[in-house]
Formats: C-alpha cells, structure tokens, sequence
C-alpha cells in the first residue's frame, strides 16, 4: 500500500462522506456538478477511461490517473473500483498539490 499524500487525503476525504465511488455514482456527481476531481485507476478498462474522459472533459471536470483499481477499491472499503470522484473542494486541491509535488504515495 502506498504510503502518505494522496492516498492519506483519499481515506480523511472518504471519512468526511467526500468522495463518491463506482461508475453511476461518480457520473451522477459529474452530472451534478458535485465532482471536483476525478481519479481514474490506471488498470480501468480502455472503455472505462474513454467514457470518463468525455465526461470530465465535457463539464470542466479534472482528472487524473493514479492509482490501481484494488488501492482505490481499498480506500472505498470494496475489493476493486476503477473510479472515484472527490466531491469537495479542498480535498481535491490538496490532492492536486499532493500530485503536483510528485508525491504519489
């Protein structure tokens, strides 16, 4: 498991109830507008990655690619997830910085 930074930011974001994860109900926070950063897992299916890129890039939604679907599904306590999506502001500047820094962990 990866060690500080973002996933550190992934767990404090999910134990304030901001972080929404699975494909409908990250489309549904897209759709809303809720979403302020997308992660997408780096082993999410060719099909997965294309329809979240339109998705993002059609209502000005970041996101970004990090992670394995089982370290995501981790931090969403489920055994894999291939998508998640930030749902406060803060929380994804941070994360955002956190990747910035090269700090992936």
């Amino acid at each position: 498991m990866r060690g500080g930074g973002v996933t550190q930011m992934l767990f404090l974001a999910r134990r304030a109830g901001r972080v929404v994860g699975g494909d409908r109900a990250v489309r549904a926070a897209i759709q809303r507008g809720s979403a302020k950063l997308v992660l997408l897992a780096t082993n999410a299916s060719g099909r997965t990655k294309r329809t979240f890129l339109f998705w993002t890039r059609s209502m000005g939604v970041p996101v970004v690619t990090w992670g394995l679907k089982e370290e995501l599904g981790r931090i969403m306590n489920r055994a894999t997830c291939a998508v998640m999506a930030i749902t406060d502001e803060n929380f994804s500047q941070g994360i955002l910085k956190h990747l910035e820094r090269g700090d992936s962990g």
